[in-house]
């Protein structure tokens, strides 16, 4: 399986992240960077991305799209009740960005 990620950090910043036997990384004009990578499963390649620490945008394979957008959902389902429990707990003062 192979992918071409687009990553919102500067070729450096993501190759400063990978191991070169991850993929390789090509710089863009607008400061972003391709990440050319593959792995066993869409779930390996998953993992890897998500490890970036980086924004990143996937269009293909539909295979990889599909994944990313059932771990979001199970992202998100973990800690929409924390988040609503932490944000009405008594006496907790709420702060930008929770």
């Amino acid at each position: 399986m192979h992918a071409r990620i687009v990553v919102d950090a500067g070729a450096e910043q993501v190759l400063a992240r990978i191991n070169p036997a991850v993929g390789t990384v090509e710089p863009l004009p607008d400061g972003r960077s391709v990440l050319v990578t593959g792995g066993d499963s869409v779930e390996t390649v998953a993992v890897w991305i998500g490890m970036l620490g980086y924004d990143f945008h996937v269009t293909e394979p539909p295979g990889l799209v599909e994944h990313l957008c059932v771990l979001a959902g199970r992202y998100s389902r973990a800690t929409s009740q924390t988040a609503t429990a932490q944000s009405s707990a008594p006496g907790r003062a709420s702060s930008p960005g929770t």
